[in-house]
């Protein structure tokens, strides 16, 4: 039998447990919306951010590397919980159709490796605007202002087996990799895998010579459904030679010791930008816009050079050990206004000719 005495004990405790967690969230502190030097968000981005509590981050970066990433941001802002979901650019592109259909956006932050597909979203209002504090950081040819900015962004380049491929035998121009002896030897991923690959072909469609591409299909390359495929081929030693991300090599070749090493070739380095954009009608909007103002720090981008060997558009952001400057690897990009107008012509010629 429940007495009075012992009912009024109960509702004491419970008062007094009560006013305690009262008491420790109004002592909870605001973390500071400044990161690295860099002010990031106002106070009040920062409080929203924090009463939202989470955060849903669709990549086409490995999840991996991203949680390794986004480690200080986490312990910085610990009052949000930081949700990722990683697919290749094509995937994430249909599944976010595939909500904004249903009415259920699930993502509120969203980097992808093609412009074009970004173009889509803005033109089709399933990104908002955007103006980030540290916009001015990102130059005019690595940004739609007010849309999107590059978060990361890679070189394509050809990388070769040391073990298997002698000293002499390594190609020293891009018009080598034509050679016969490399027919059927050389890894590499088809156009429609994202921007990436689009970046690369139209470098060998506009830059190499009218014939190339038709060359380059003409020595049967092996042909896999993303770049890590594509490098292990390589690194195991079934193909010698791969055409492939920067961002896949450098991370077999640092992390897992495989026997490759990339080719700077004369010619250039075809580079592209992964645009970085907030969703409309996301559930964390405040949270979203705090992680995505993060992600473009100097503090999250010298992060993004450690954790994945990206090189970081940021003019104070220092290479990966082991990369060259990216202005020495003569990096190569059609700009915008050719990405999209040349988009779909060059898919499609593209995949005529390698048969896929």
């Amino acid at each position: 039998m429940i007495t009075t005495r012992s009912r009024r004990a109960a509702l004491a405790a419970l008062a007094g447990l009560l006013f305690g967690l009262g008491a420790a969230s109004a002592g909870a502190q605001t973390p500071s919306p400044v990161v690295g030097g860099e002010a990031i968000a106002s106070k009040d981005l920062v409080e929203a951010a924090c009463s939202e509590g989470a955060v849903t981050y669709y990549t086409a970066q490995s999840d991996r590397d991203e949680r390794a990433i986004i480690e200080p941001f986490e312990k910085q802002f610990d009052c949000v919980k930081v949700s990722i979901i990683s697919a290749v650019t094509g995937r994430l592109f249909e599944r976010i159709g595939t909500e904004a259909i249903a009415g259920k956006t699930q993502a509120d932050v969203l980097i992808i490796t093609d412009v074009a597909l970004a173009q889509q979203l803005i033109d089709r209002k399933l990104v908002r605007p955007w103006l980030s504090p540290l916009a001015p950081k990102y130059p005019a040819t690595a940004k739609r202002e007010g849309w999107w900015y590059a978060a990361s962004g890679s070189l394509m380049y050809p990388i070769y087996n040391t073990q298997l491929v002698q000293p002499g035998d390594v190609p020293q121009t891009w018009n080598d990799l034509l050679d016969p002896k490399w027919k059927g030897k050389i890894a590499t991923s088809p156009i429609t895998i994202g921007g990436t690959a689009w970046v690369q072909y139209d470098f060998m469609a506009t830059q190499l010579g009218p014939d190339y591409l038709k060359k380059f299909s003409a020595q049967d390359p092996k042909l896999f459904q993303s770049y890590d495929p594509a490098v292990l081929s390589v690194a195991r030693g079934e193909t010698l030679i791969g055409v492939v991300s920067a961002l896949n090599e450098y991370s077999a070749r640092t992390r897992e010791s495989a026997p490759i090493m990339p080719i700077y070739m004369p010619e250039g380095t075809p580079f592209t930008d992964y645009p970085m954009m907030l969703m409309a009608n996301s559930p964390h909007p405040h949270a979203g816009e705090l992680f995505a103002n993060w992600y473009l720090s100097k503090t999250a981008q010298t992060q993004l050079v450690a954790v994945r060997g990206a090189y970081s558009v940021r003019d104070d952001v220092a290479p990966a050990p082991g990369n060259p400057p990216l202005a020495e690897a003569k990096p190569w990009n059609p700009g915008d206004a050719q990405i999209l107008k040349e988009h779909d012509a060059l898919i499609r010629t593209v995949r005529d000719m390698f048969g896929h």
